[in-house]
C-alpha cells in the first residue's frame, strides 16, 4: 500500500538584486525561486487546492469526496474515510459517498461495515447498479455463490451492458470449477468493454493448455492494454516456454525484471538454459539473480547446484543441496542430491 507523503512546504525568498531599479520581471523571480526551493509536488498542489477551498465553503461535500478520492489515491485511507463521515453527515442522500466509503473498508478487509455501506446505498438509491455489483463481491468473497450471482443478475437486470457484472460472473463460475461458463462470462465482459484487461487475463490463463493460440492472443491484448504488466509479460512469456518458443518466452522475462526484478522471471530463464539448452554457467547466472532477489529461494539453490553437479564442481553442488536442507531439512531430492556429491 503506498504511503501519502506530507511533505512541508518550504518559504520562497525573493531577493531582490537589480542595481539600477532594484525590480526583476515575473520570470526572474521565478527563476530564483525554483534555484532556492523544490517545485511542490502534484499531490500537495491538488491537496493545497482543496484546503484552500474548504476554508471557504466547509459544508461543500463535493469538495470532501475529491479530497476522499485523493487520499485513496495516495493509501491514506483512513483520511480517506474521515471525509467521507464529514459528507454523508452533510448530506446522507448521496449513493456515491456509500459507494467510495464500501471500497475504501474492502480494501481494509473490512467486509461487514462495508456490506452496511453498500445496504445504506441501496437505501437512498434501489435502482443502484454499482451498489449490486460490489454486493455480489462481497458475497463471492464469503463464497455465498448463490448470492453473488443473485447480485450480478439483479445488476445486468438494470444494466444489460455492464462489463464488470459479467467479469463477476465469470469468477464466480471460476470458483466454481465451472470453467465453460467462465469463459462465456468473461468473453460478454469484453464485448461489453473491449480494454477489460483483467478479463484478458482471466481468458489466457483458461486457454493456456488449449492447442489454439487463443491464450496467446488474449494475453497480448493485456499487454496492449498495459503494455507494463508484469502479470501479462511474464504469463506470454511462461505460455511461449511451454511450447519451446525460448526466445520469445525470454524477450517478455527480460522485459519484465527491467521494470521490476523479481524472482520467478530469473528462475525460469535459469531453467531453460538449464533444462532445455544445457548452457549450465547461463543457468547458474540466472539462478543467482534469482537467489539474490530471494534469499530463501529453495527451488534455485537446488537447481543450481544440480547445474554446478553437471559442471563437475562438487563444492559448490554440496554447499547448494545443504542451503536447501538448512531451509527444509525434509527436502528428499536436495539429501539424495547431496549423497551423490560427497
Amino acid at each position: 500500500m503506498k504511503q501519502l507523503l506530507l511533505l512541508s512546504c518550504l518559504i520562497c525568498v525573493i531577493i531582490a538584486c537589480n542595481n539600477s531599479t532594484n525590480n526583476q520581471s515575473a520570470d526572474e523571480n521565478a527563476e530564483n525561486n525554483n534555484a532556492v526551493n523544490p517545485a511542490l509536488t502534484e499531490e500537495e498542489l491538488a491537496f493545497k487546492e482543496i484546503n484552500e477551498q474548504l476554508k471557504n465553503d466547509v459544508n461543500n461535500t463535493g469538495l470532501y469526496l475529491k479530497r476522499a478520492r485523493l487520499y485513496q489515491k495516495y493509501g491514506d485511507y483512513n483520511a480517506a474515510i474521515n471525509d467521507l463521515n464529514r459528507a454523508i453527515k452533510i448530506d446522507s442522500l448521496i449513493p456515491e459517498f456509500y459507494l467510495l466509503k464500501a471500497e475504501l473498508l474492502k480494501t481494509q478487509s473490512n467486509y461487514k461495515e462495508a456490506k452496511n455501506m453498500l445496504d445504506k446505498c441501496m437505501y437512498v438509491d434501489n435502482d443502484n447498479v454499482q451498489a449490486r455489483v460490489e454486493l455480489g463481491w462481497l458475497a463471492l468473497y464469503t463464497y455465498n455463490y448463490k448470492q453473488a450471482l443473485d447480485y450480478a443478475d439483479a445488476a445486468l437486470k438494470r444494466d444489460m451492458y455492464n462489463a464488470e457484472a459479467y467479469y463477476l460472473k465469470g469468477m464466480i463460475f471460476l470458483d466454481k470449477k465451472d470453467t465453460a461458463l467462465a469463459k462465456s462470462s468473461f468473453k460478454t465482459a469484453i464485448e461489453q468493454e473491449n480494454d477489460y484487461y483483467n478479463a484478458y487475463i482471466q481468458l489466457g490463463v483458461l486457454y493456456f493448455n488449449d492447442d489454439s493460440n487463443l491464450s496467446e492472443g488474449y494475453f497480448k491484448n493485456a499487454l496492449r492494454i498495459d503494455p507494463n504488466s508484469l502479470e501479462a509479460l511474464y504469463n506470454i512469456g511462461l505460455y511461449y516456454q511451454e511450447r519451446g518458443e525460448y526466445e520469445k518466452a525470454m524477450e517478455h522475462y527480460q522485459k519484465s525484471i527491467a521494470i521490476q526484478p523479481y524472482r520467478e522471471p530469473y528462475f525460469n530463464m535459469g531453467y531453460i538454459h538449464h533444462e532445455y539448452l544445457q548452457e549450465y554457467e547461463k543457468a547458474v547466472e540466472y539462478y543467482t539473480k534469482a537467489i539474490n532477489v530471494e534469499p530463501k529461494y529453495i527451488d534455485a539453490y537446488y537447481n543450481r547446484g544440480l547445474c554446478y553437479e553437471l559442471m563437475k564442481d562438487r563444492k559448490k553442488a554440496k554447499a547448494d543441496f545443504k542451503k536447501v536442507l538448512e531451509f527444509n531439512p525434509t527436502h528428499t531430492n536436495a539429501a539424495k542430491a547431496l549423497e551423490r556429491v560427497f
